[in-house]
């Protein structure tokens, strides 16, 4: 995620951003099952003698997170919030900041992943405290098969020499948060009877303490299983604290992956309830052969991540049944194909793809990824279902555009999209979005991780069958009258009783009536009619009325239960009617059809009690999808039988706005069309002050137009030579560091976030001068984006005499094993040479007395030469086999799909062997024994 974060503002006359320095920052995490609730509290200070009019708290998340708390302290006065709609919200700020008020509205950016808060009139040398609460699901981590929890490393400042504000002048305040503790919490908490494994953080150190949670007495002695803590201080004496990337933190516990159907009621809205089912599939289909094409970025941003984006494409090429049809598009500021059409997969064939994985490069400029989907698209076989797999690290800023086009080619169930996001600055907005609208799923990776096994993960989803006709059902107690609700399905309206109170408020009346009513003339001349006043900057328009849309009587998110895939965990929510209280839910039954059979499961329901979270998450849920222009709305007829479809334009967005605002205000979840204000008590709304309205000054936050993170976006004006993006597909070209020359403020913009390297001295790093300390984080950190690829690129700049030969590098077992994988065959097999030998880390002759002792046990023979021919690839294969699962057993899930190979390879051979007359009898016999030899 790149954006400028932090508080910032813009002196009159002056572009360039001011920071307001932060002087304390507290993170608190709680996981239970599969979601987190994150409280994040950062306190900041406006060292001047002037009051700041209006500044910009800009507050980076993860796509589909949402915001369900937010308190501002400035200095004495505490601004409570209230989600309303986004004008209203504006009106009641803009208010307020006219009566020179401290008030603060918060907004969502053109960004998925960026949240903006406005406060006006921040007091001098006056404290600014920011309280965020946010909700969100939890990812399953394919490479740990875990859940994985991260926190944007943009909260943490980070700060350079050239600051507005001299340390003398902050001593009264008190020290940077970056020079002081700072204090990141993460407790867990599973269900009843669940124990917890392991809880690691690949990203930093942190202290574990299992058992216990962070509000435990340290008295007590108390152990719970289920329960556990994670604790990262960063703290250094007299040194710069910071996170040089995003906290990850990995939880692996029993039953994680177990089918479970929470039911939550909510503590103020009566008879309202909700609930979220999440699975991680286990079922097993027959593989089908769609087309696959793999989508790699190869912008100059991705230097430092390309040899990781070999291995991985070396794995998914060797994994690829035989027989399937593949290619490779590459993409930069332009786009190539390994083949003008998908090539079948044979020997010819893959040693092709590899000899070209070896030439690829970071030398293809910008990021113009849209445009490589839409080709990708249109060169498909349209004789096969079509699978493509994205593999990206950085963001793009049309994306509405991309998610709309991946929905519209979706939509007919023969095209797949996923996502796999890679580094530090990646947009989940982006990766999360494709995967959304593509029926597919998304996995990001940090440059620290090993990327192997969610790549193939990735394939065996591309390899599963399409199945799209994915049914809900929830099931009440059978005492009940009605025992299920249908849920999937597209409901009717009218199925929905619509009800319209009468004139004299004793009853109601059927919508003929109702329709009869509004037909009645309308008299020309009204005496007590006024003209109403015109509300210019309002956005809301309610001189039409719109027409009447009842949602159905369970509203799903997604509206539309999305492809299943093995191990790879779904989330759907559910807003249950609150009329029919007395129904009691049971269990929630899931079904489809596949060309295996049929498919069902069924899933208890659990009552957690009351709460707001799961309730939340399936507001925001449903709200994105009207935002996308899907869910349960296009499906709506209102109470004259009219589509949804059939409405202008106009009326459609009006009615998307109006059910996001209901769904928003009633669970008090922000979005496109509502934003929380935030007011001090004695602050009068809009509507009672409607005459004082003022906009306050707006200085130009908007002209900090973010340094692309993925260096070389079309929104750099970077000039790229055509001529090397087009030699990319074939090799040729030259690498192009940040996809072209840039000028001297661009390179001390990347000084500000180094990664690959470790600076001696991080007080003599360059950084732009952006206020106290250059603040581009949200804690007050200059995060200037792609700067954590700075010094990976100054590596890649070392001459070849500079960097040790490869030949004197011990190899790892997971180098070794990608060695193993590459020197398989396309069909499966291995030869029998030397090389494989070496890998297999055994002598083989002494591998060849052992097979013939094995063989004469048997009562045959072996000739001079033993082994050879057909006779010697079957034993060859065998062996890597067996060193496969003997020595990668932690890598299963990378190798598995080519051991499946191997082992149908070797079934298929000895059955052509026998139908030669050979004696395969005793290779069938004593595979097990063979496989043991290793």
């Amino acid at each position: 995620m790149t954006s400028y974060c932090g508080c910032l503002w813009s002196k009159p006359g002056n572009w360039q951003p001011q920071c307001l320095p932060q002087v304390s920052l507290k993170a608190h995490a709680t996981i239970l099952s599969s979601v987190a609730r994150t409280t994040l509290i950062q306190t900041f200070v406006n060292p001047s003698d002037s009051v700041i009019e209006e500044l910009s708290y800009h507050f980076p998340l993860y796509d589909g997170i949402s915001v369900v708390g937010f308190k501002c302290k400035v200095g004495s006065r505490l601004l409570h919030s209230k989600v309303k709609t986004k004008s209203q919200a504006n009106a009641d700020y803009q208010n307020a900041v006219a009566q020179h008020q401290t008030a603060a509205v918060m907004d969502h950016t053109s960004m998925g992943d960026v949240f903006v808060i406005r406060l006006g009139n921040v007091p001098a040398r006056g404290n600014l405290t920011v309280d965020i609460t946010f909700v969100g699901e939890l990812k399953q981590d394919s490479q740990r098969d875990g859940i994985r929890y991260t926190l944007p490393s943009t909260i943490a400042p980070r700060y350079g020499t050239d600051m507005s504000y001299s340390q003398t002048h902050l001593n009264s305040f008190g020290l940077p948060a970056n020079l002081q503790r700072m204090s990141i919490t993460v407790d867990v908490q599973m269900e009843k009877g669940s124990v917890i494994r392991e809880l690691e953080s690949p990203s930093h150190r942190i202290k574990v303490s299992l058992g216990r949670v962070s509000s435990t007495p340290v008295t007590s002695a108390t152990f719970e299983p289920s329960q556990a803590s994670a604790f990262a201080v960063l703290q250094q004496n007299h040194k710069s604290v910071v996170l040089e990337q995003d906290l990850v933190v990995l939880i692996k516990a029993d039953g994680l992956d177990t089918p479970c159907a929470l039911l939550e009621r909510h503590p103020t809205i009566p008879n309202q309830r909700a609930l979220m089912a999440t699975l991680v599939p286990k079922f097993s289909l027959r593989p089908a052969s769609p087309e696959v094409v793999f989508v790699i970025d190869r912008s100059a941003s991705m230097v430092s991540t390309i040899p990781t984006l070999r291995s991985a494409l070396q794995v998914f090429l060797k994994s690829l049944p035989v027989g399937i049809c593949f290619n490779i598009c590459s993409f930069g500021h332009t786009h190539c194909f390994m083949w003008e059409k998908s090539q079948v997969y044979d020997a010819l064939g893959l040693q092709y793809a590899l000899d070209f994985v070896d030439t690829i490069d970071a030398n293809m400029g910008g990021t113009e990824m849209k445009q490589a989907v839409i080709a990708t698209v249109n060169n498909r076989l349209n004789s096969k279902d079509l699978d493509v797999l994205i593999l990206t690290d950085g963001q793009i800023y049309d994306q509405d555009d991309l998610f709309d086009f991946v929905r519209e080619k979706a939509a007919d169930n023969t095209a797949r999209f996923f996502s796999l996001g890679i580094g530090e600055a990646v947009s989940h907005s982006l990766i999360e979005g494709i995967a959304r609208a593509g029926n597919g799923f998304s996995q990001s990776v940090t440059e620290y991780e090993e990327l192997d096994r969610k790549v193939v993960r990735m394939l065996k989803g591309a390899l599963t069958p399409h199945v799209n006709d994915y049914k809900l059902e929830v099931e009440y107690d059978a005492e009940m009258e009605q025992e299920f609700d249908f849920v999937s399905e597209t409901e009717e309206v009218t199925d929905s009783e619509i009800e319209v109170k009468d004139k004299n408020g004793d009853g109601h009346v059927s919508i003929e009536e109702t329709a009869r009513s509004s037909s009645q003339p309308i008299s020309l001349f009204d005496e007590n009619f006024q003209e109403p006043h015109l509300d210019v900057g309002t956005k809301e328009r309610t001189c039409q009325k719109l027409p009447t849309l009842s949602p159905p009587r369970v509203i799903q998110a997604p509206y539309n239960i999305p492809p299943l895939y093995p191990f790879v965990r779904t989330t759907v929510f559910l807003l249950l009617d609150p009329h029919p209280s007395e129904k009691i839910p049971k269990s929630l039954k899931l079904s489809a059809t596949s060309n295996d059979g049929p498919l069902e499961l069924r899933i208890p329901v659990c009552n957690i009690g009351t709460g707001e979270t799961i309730h939340q998450l399936a507001s925001r849920k449903a709200v994105i999808e009207l935002e996308e222009g899907h869910g349960w709305l296009p499906h709506a007829i209102d109470e004259n039988g009219n589509k949804f479809k059939q409405y202008h334009t106009g009326i459609k967005q009006r009615l998307v706005e109006h059910e996001c605002q209901s769904l928003g205000i009633k669970y008090q979840v922000t979005g496109k069309y509502c934003s929380f204000v935030a007011l001090e008590e004695c602050s009068s709304s809009s509507s009672e002050q409607h005459g004082k309205q003022h906009t306050p000054k707006e200085y130009a936050v908007e002209h900090i137009s973010p340094i692309s993170n993925s260096v070389g976006f079309s929104s750099v004006s970077t000039p790229v030579m055509y001529s090397v993006a087009r030699s990319a597909c074939t090799g040729g070209g030259q690498s192009i560091p940040y996809g072209g020359q840039h000028g001297p403020q661009h390179m001390h913009a990347f000084s500000g976030h180094l990664g690959g390297f470790q600076v001696s001295n991080p007080e003599h790093v360059p950084t732009v001068p952006t206020g106290f300390g250059g603040s581009n984080s949200l804690y007050g950190a200059p995060v200037l984006p792609s700067a954590s690829k700075f010094g990976v690129m100054m590596q890649a700049q070392m001459t070849a005499a500079e960097m040790p030969p490869t030949s004197t590098l011990t190899k790892t077992p997971q180098m070794r094993l990608h060695d193993l994988i590459q020197l398989q065959t396309f069909d499966g097999s291995w030869i029998w040479s030397s090389e494989l030998f070496e890998l297999l880390g055994c002598n083989m002759n002494a591998t060849i007395t052992r097979l013939a002792a094995l063989y004469n046990s048997d009562n045959r023979n072996v000739e001079n030469g033993f082994p050879h021919g057909d006779e010697a690839t079957v034993l060859a294969t065998l062996l890597a086999m067996g060193s496969l699962q003997k020595k990668h057993s932690a890598s299963r899930t990378v190798w598995e799909l080519v051991h499946a190979k191997a082992s149908e390879w070797v079934q298929l051979e000895l059955t052509k062997m026998q139908s030669q007359g050979f004696p395969v009898a005793l290779i069938a016999s004593i595979q097990d024994e063979i496989v043991n030899i290793i």
